[in-house]
């Protein structure tokens, strides 16, 4: 799908700007030209490898590594530079790779690969002079894989998502669709590759559109307002953290993102209070989505036009949902239950897991997603926790994440999560953990407590509250709940 778009830019639209990042333009001409060289230079080393590694940040080498892969008729696999080297290593072992391309960056994480039985090729050592060869196109089967994407592993270790040419083809389209993205649409790619999100609206979305993206390959503050204000961004997709750290930068001004429509957040649940404080600051509306790895990723986008806070906006087009209770039976609208989804962006299954692929996706199809969400009477979707991490106190069930928005909203918090403990009387109770902004007066424990109280129903108030410099994160931002209960205090 992608390859086919970029050729036929290519040929159609040669000299409009592809990609631009921190130091070179290449046009659709030059990313097709670049791409069909680095076939060539996947096919001579890579001894067959049918998966190749990138191990490359947002930037015209992704780009191109990833127009050649697929024009290798290879599997492209996105590698997480963010993670420790044995979860690196455990990825790679658990995937089978062989091969991977990477830039002198990385040399220490392309050294630690290369030490464990890897070839590792460096894309700066390639030589991109040669004048293209002829090179047909492979011809791809729909239910084809294209991309193996690793989960974050925020609840236990990564998993290989198979996304097919049909999953990434559908979700883009609908997307664009949902979204009305045209190819005058500038994009700001600050999201790192690996993660889906950012593979499917910074690369794959624009590549399909003929439009311009913008890669950083380092996210700062003052290099996204200065990229808006050069290049006319329209789109940012980014995570809440990266968000925060906008609204809070010292170089921010009311202007610092004008003309940008569309600034999305995904990932992980947006604050309330972080789409007031981006709005106050730069006159903008935070827009929420949803998506999973495992639905390509994009289920539910809000938009300029139709959004409501606290929700994850409407449906794009081809997917369906339903909504499950507990006895297995479908639930109306305004109420609570498992979220399933079906559609043509649903991935093909885990990677050489067999059982935990039929564990997700029914017979005919449905993805049980594990999160807990609900429709409103106008079709808006609100994501409202995990199942696992629902605690069942005295025989009531108690969602986390209306916790954690409550204490989110206390000015002095910046990070907040709650996790279930045993409780001899009680079965569980919730035990908040909290991260403070170290130049704001903090506040107790009780005070949080307190604050809790008045906002949500009193018996759902943590039953401790613990506060650290920092709480655990994955490489995305998102807090890892695992890690949560061995900081408790002991004693």
């Amino acid at each position: 799908m992608i390859l086919e778009k970029v050729l036929e830019h290519a040929h159609n639209h040669p000299d409009t700007i592809a990609v631009v990042d921190d130091k070179r333009t290449l046009s659709y001409r030059e990313i097709a030209w670049g791409g069909n060289l680095m076939a060539g230079h996947i096919e001579r080393l890579s001894e067959g490898a049918d998966r190749i590694g990138l191990l490359l940040p947002p930037s015209v080498a992704f780009a191109v590594s990833l127009m050649g892969t697929r024009w290798a008729d290879r599997i492209a696999m996105p590698l997480n530079y963010l993670l420790r080297p044995d979860e690196l290593l455990a990825v790679v072992k658990d995937a089978g790779l062989k091969f991977v391309l990477t830039i002198a960056h990385f040399k220490p994480l392309g050294d630690l690969l290369a030490a464990n039985g890897l070839k590792v090729i460096y894309v700066e050592d390639l030589p991109f002079a040669a004048i293209p060869a002829d090179r047909p196109i492979p011809q791809r089967a729909p239910d084809d894989v294209a991309v193996i994407m690793y989960t974050s592993g925020s609840s236990g270790l990564p998993k290989g998502v198979m996304l097919t040419n049909r999953n990434l083809e559908s979700n883009a389209i609908d997307s664009v669709t949902h979204a009305r993205f045209t190819e005058r649409t500038v994009f700001l790619g600050v999201l790192p590759m690996f993660h889906t999100l950012g593979l499917m609206a910074n690369c794959l979305i624009p590549m399909m559109l003929g439009s311009k993206v913008v890669y950083q390959a380092r996210f700062s503050p003052v290099g996204v307002f200065e990229a808006v204000q050069k290049h006319g961004v329209g789109v940012l997709v980014a995570v809440p953290t990266m968000f925060a750290l906008l609204a809070a930068a010292k170089s921010a001004k009311p202007d610092s993102l004008a003309g940008v429509r569309f600034c999305i957040s995904g990932g992980e649940p947006l604050p309330v209070t972080l789409i007031e404080a981006f709005q106050n600051q730069f006159g903008t509306v935070l827009l929420e989505g949803f998506g999973l790895t495992e639905t390509s990723p994009i289920v539910a986008l809000s938009l300029p036009w139709a959004h409501k806070k606290g929700s994850a906006g409407t449906i794009i087009p081809d997917v369906q949902l339903r909504i499950i209770g507990a006895a297995g039976q479908d639930l109306g609208r305004n109420q609570d239950g498992e979220l399933w989804i079906k559609g043509p962006n649903v991935m093909k299954g885990y990677y050489n897991r067999p059982d935990e692929t039929a564990a997700v996706l029914t017979p005919d199809g449905w993805f049980k997603t594990g999160d807990l969400a609900r429709l409103d009477d106008d079709g808006y979707l609100f994501i409202t926790g995990r199942i696992k991490d629902m605690i069942i106190m005295a025989g009531e069930k108690v969602f986390p994440r209306e916790i954690e928005d409550a204490i989110k909203q206390h000015p002095a918090v910046v990070l907040a999560a709650v996790i279930g403990v045993k409780d001899p009387s009680r079965g569980e109770m919730p035990v908040a953990f909290v991260q403070l902004n170290p130049e704001m007066p903090p506040p107790t424990a009780n005070e949080i407590r307190n604050f809790v109280r008045e906002r949500i129903a009193p018996y759902k108030t943590p039953k401790e509250v613990y506060f650290f410099p920092e709480l655990p994160k994955g490489p995305t931002g998102k807090v890892q709940k695992r890690d949560l209960v061995k900081m408790i205090p002991q004693g």
